[in-house]
């Protein structure tokens, strides 16, 4: 696990901060550990997944309490806008698409968070609610003759094209997760107690990210299970990158998705749909890179995308990563992908400044 959890740590600190911390244990509670790596809580969890969400709940009280009032406040829940109530009973319908364990991590957490049932489930579900309003992540991984050892680095912008997740940084959280019984351990990127998954790692060296792709494939397959969840329980259960590209060629997305996944030598984006999917790498030398379009030339017949904002740069940003890849071939390492995913769009970059 301590392996697992400095990677992690090494991916917030490309994500988000300019300075190596080393993690201290600040806290624990019910067999698990709160850990603080600068400003990052980094939360180490064990046992079931309902005893893990009663972990997470009561390690991150104080958090919880802060978060939930920024949420209700900025959706507007409990106003004519968005009735509790209509709230509550929507977020309830939605549990239905989600396995069984991801309703007993959050059931733990209202447990132990303060907020009881019905306020957790807000707060779980706090980036659906008021911070994914639009899709405008980017991500690249770079490996073989691009990086400068030849091992994979990977590097990503969870920046969205919206000013919405600034007040929200502080509450960004790398969860730990250690179940009991067959699966192994994963740890996850997200803001505080949120199921709908975006990035992480397992403890068998497998990563993955996602970007939205709703320009592409706007449709969605509204009784499927929750593509956010898929992929959790792909990480739980995949030892090898075949087994991750085993997943993508027999699950479906409920819309269109773009997921970029790596092992220690080589990575590839896997562009995921609802019908179908395609697994593409730029250059099979070792560079992939991707943002909300998709590139892959065998597609059919999928949505044109607009050039520029309209079509949220996207075109631009995908562009403007391979063209910063191919200059650095051979010298990226973490320092250089961090540099190349502070490099704003008007710059030849991809961050939205």
């Amino acid at each position: 696990m301590k392996k697992l959890l400095c990677f992690l740590l090494g991916m917030v600190l490309l994500m988000c901060v300019s300075e190596a911390s080393s993690p201290v244990r600040v806290s624990n509670f019910e067999g698990g550990s709160l850990y603080k790596a600068g400003n990052i809580n980094v939360v180490v969890m064990n046992g079931s997944f309902y005893s893990m969400g009663r972990q997470y709940g009561g390690l991150l009280k104080a958090e919880f309490a802060e978060f939930y009032d920024m949420v209700v406040k900025q959706a507007g829940i409990g106003t004519a806008k968005a009735p509790y109530k209509e709230v509550v009973s929507e977020l309830k319908s939605g549990m239905g698409r989600v396995p069984f364990y991801v309703r007993e991590w959050v059931r733990g957490m209202g447990e132990t968070s303060g907020l009881g049932e019905e306020k957790q489930l807000i707060a779980s579900n706090g980036l659906a609610l008021v911070l994914l309003q639009g899709g405008a992540c980017s991500g690249m991984i770079a490996w073989g003759q691009y990086s400068k050892n030849g091992s994979t680095v990977i590097g990503r912008n969870w920046d969205l094209g919206t000013k919405a997740l600034k007040p929200y940084q502080k509450f960004l959280t790398v969860a730990v997760f250690n179940p009991s019984g067959s699966s192994q351990s994963v740890a996850d990127i997200n803001y505080i107690g949120q199921f709908l998954w975006q990035s992480g790692i397992n403890r068998s060296g497998l990563f993955y990210d996602l970007q939205n792709g709703g320009m592409c494939e706007a449709q969605t397959a509204k009784r499927r299970l929750n593509s956010n969840s898929a992929l959790m329980s792909m990480m739980l259960d995949s030892t090898s990158f075949e087994q991750v590209e085993g997943f993508f060629d027999a699950v479906r997305s409920e819309g269109g998705l773009l997921i970029n996944a790596a092992d220690a030598k080589q990575g590839a984006c896997f562009e995921w749909g609802t019908s179908d999917y395609r697994k593409r790498v730029d250059d099979e030398k070792g560079l992939v890179a991707s943002a909300n379009n998709f590139t892959c030339p065998t597609w059919n017949a999928i949505a044109a995308v607009p050039d520029g904002k309209y079509g949220g740069s996207t075109k631009e940003r995908t562009g403007n990563l391979l063209k910063i890849g191919e200059k650095y071939k051979g010298r990226i390492d973490a320092g250089k992908m961090m540099e190349i995913f502070s490099a704003a769009i008007p710059d030849g970059g991809a961050f939205f400044s």
